[in-house]
């Protein structure tokens, strides 16, 4: 529930005259001096125990709130309406479609805002748009899913079955904007966070692959934003480890850490250790010497050692080292 517009209208209208969306931030009540009064009456004066409100002004009080407040669901359809309506590329209607997209996606940044929407089909338009000629618009309608998806099982679950997943790598795969595969990867992490089935048909649909090809970019934050979504993964289900050793996953991330090295790498090296915690047949690939992660990973170490800003990545490569060559073989190696 929301307050509704200052400028009135009774289903939220799109309130500016030129058509534009009003900012969220003046959504804002039509009346306080009511409520404030009957607050100042009923207040219990010193430390004397509250009394429960009578009915009659249980009854007054709700429909006091009931007035200052509208269900936003009423705008989101207004809204998605507009959004729909328009079905040109021009400059102004790329802007004012961006305008509608970022005006969504501050409502849904309440859950029961974001459920509304998809009760009342609203995914459907946010779906069309990713098919846009703008890259604007796509990003933004990925901005729109990623913020109804975050934390919202209801929604995970509903676009779950309408296959959103593929379409997001998809998207994260092939698309010619960076920005919108970046977007892409962001909605494919709201999606499966703390949602098994989404996580099962992220491994299902190839998902692992399109985040190597994404760490394999030359765009440091959608490096940055797949190394995060496959070291979440790793921790919130292990059982993916042995999917994602399966495809070759240590050699992947150890020809990009023999890369010229970059702040993407402390990311890399913590989906590295992860990959290798626990999992015996990844620690056997750690250790296969065409690799040379050992010798990586001393180099490394001398690389960054005493620079601040690279202080946790020298801290996995320990980890790493300690986990994969530990000492003791090494002394029974050499006896």
């Amino acid at each position: 529930m929301a307050m509704l517009p200052a400028s009135g209208g009774g289903d939220g209208g799109s309130g500016s005259s030129d058509g534009k969306p009003p900012p969220r931030g003046h959504l804002a009540p039509q009346s306080y001096e009511d409520i404030l009064k009957f607050a100042v009456e009923n207040t219990v004066p010193g430390d004397e125990p509250a009394q429960p409100l009578p009915d009659e002004k249980k009854v007054w009080l709700d429909q006091a709130l009931a007035s200052m407040f509208t269900d936003e669901v009423k705008i989101l359809r207004v809204k998605l309406t507009e959004l729909e309506g328009i079905d040109s590329d021009r400059e102004e209607d790329i802007e004012s479609k961006s305008a509608l997209l970022d005006y969504i996606g501050d409502l849904c940044d309440d859950i029961d805002n974001a459920k509304g929407l998809i009760k009342i089909g609203g995914q459907n338009v946010l779906f069309r748009c990713l098919d846009d000629s703008s890259s604007d618009i796509r990003w933004r309608a990925l901005h729109v899913m990623a913020t109804i998806l975050q934390n919202n099982e209801f929604v995970q679950d509903h676009l779950l079955k309408e296959h959103a997943i593929q379409r997001f790598l998809q998207i994260a795969d092939s698309d010619q904007s960076d920005t919108v595969r970046i977007k892409a990867i962001y909605a494919l992490s709201c999606h499966v966070r703390e949602h098994n089935p989404s996580g099962e048909a992220f491994v299902e649909a190839d998902g692992f692959s399109c985040l190597v090809k994404a760490m394999q970019s030359q765009n440091e934050k959608l490096q940055i934003k797949a190394a995060f979504l496959l070291k979440g993964l790793l921790i919130a289900q292990p059982k993916f480890k042995a999917e994602a050793q399966k495809i070759g996953m240590v050699q992947q991330l150890v020809d990009l850490l023999n890369r010229d090295h970059t702040a993407t790498h402390e990311h890399m090296m913590a989906a590295l250790l992860c990959l290798a915690t626990d999992h015996p047949q990844s620690v056997e690939d750690c250790r296969q010497s065409q690799y040379g992660l050992k010798e990586l990973l001393k180099g490394r170490m001398e690389l960054i050692r005493g620079k601040e800003e690279f202080q946790e990545e020298y801290q996995y490569c320990q980890d790493l080292l300690a986990l994969v060559f530990p000492p003791s073989e090494e002394s029974s190696v050499e006896r």
